[in-house]
């Protein structure tokens, strides 16, 4: 079972080492040839153009800005992108104000799925936690009983988590709302700050700039996911090495 369980690891991080180093090679490559590519896609580069233009001529920035809060309202109840969300904000706005409203609109939807979790409980994150193989990442998230706030920073760090998922459980834990608002906050805002600033490059998506973030993107995710594979990974063995020594010593419990 511990090889087992190992060599899987081990299978998922070679997975994300050659997806991650694929198109970091792939991005590489199109940074290298950006001046042929923006001659060659020039018609796509002023479709962008034109619409960034359309959106600027827009009545009122505040039209705009209820427009986009809209969609963060809509984004509590379905599947849509966060990072979606933080690019259209850079897209239309300049850098400093849209990282401005990002952060405000995030805060008020990591409040929302705090706020399902104290009423509604933990939802599927719960269910998924009380699987029997789950439980020691459930006694992990509980840090006795309390919340773990490491692991709540953490998983706003790895893109993979559903941040949704986690925020809802959290709440369901009642865990501090002021430390859940900071920690949540400061564990996202690399993440933040990049997809906003791949919005405010986008309307050209073969220059320097935007492939340069893209590899950071890239980067990012696959070294953040790489990290929590492999600690999840050691902490799943520990854990299977611990039970099955409970198991042996209950087994040859002497009972009076």
């Amino acid at each position: 079972m511990k090889s087992t369980k190992r060599h899987r690891t081990n299978f998922i991080s070679f997975i994300i080492v050659v997806i991650t180093v694929g198109l970091l090679i792939l991005l590489g490559i199109m940074l290298y040839n950006h001046v042929k590519l923006e001659t060659r896609f020039d018609t796509i580069i002023n479709w962008f153009t034109k619409i960034d233009n359309s959106v600027a001529q827009l009545d009122t920035n505040l039209e705009i800005i209820l427009c986009i809060f809209a969609l963060y309202i809509a984004k509590c109840q379905l599947p849509i992108p966060l990072s979606f969300l933080c690019v259209i904000s850079g897209m239309v706005f300049p850098l400093a104000q849209a990282l401005v409203l990002n952060v405000v609109f995030i805060f008020f939807f990591f409040s929302v799925k705090y706020v399902e979790g104290t009423f509604l409980g933990g939802g599927w994150t719960g269910m998924i936690l009380n699987i029997k193989q789950m439980r020691f990442v459930r006694d992990w998230i509980h840090f006795k009983g309390n919340g773990n706030p490491y692991i709540l920073c953490v998983t706003r760090v790895i893109p993979l988590i559903p941040l949704g998922m986690v925020s809802k459980y959290y709440g369901s834990m009642r865990y501090d709302f002021l430390y859940y608002s900071i920690l949540s906050m400061v564990g996202f805002a690399p993440r933040l700050y990049i997809y906003t600033k791949l919005g405010a490059a986008w309307t050209n998506p073969f220059s320097t700039t935007f492939i340069t973030w893209m590899m950071i993107l890239v980067a990012f995710t696959g070294a953040t996911s790489l990290v929590f594979n492999i600690f999840y990974g050691v902490r799943s063995r520990q854990m299977t090495q611990t039970l099955l020594i409970y198991s042996e010593k209950e087994k040859y419990r002497i009972v009076l």
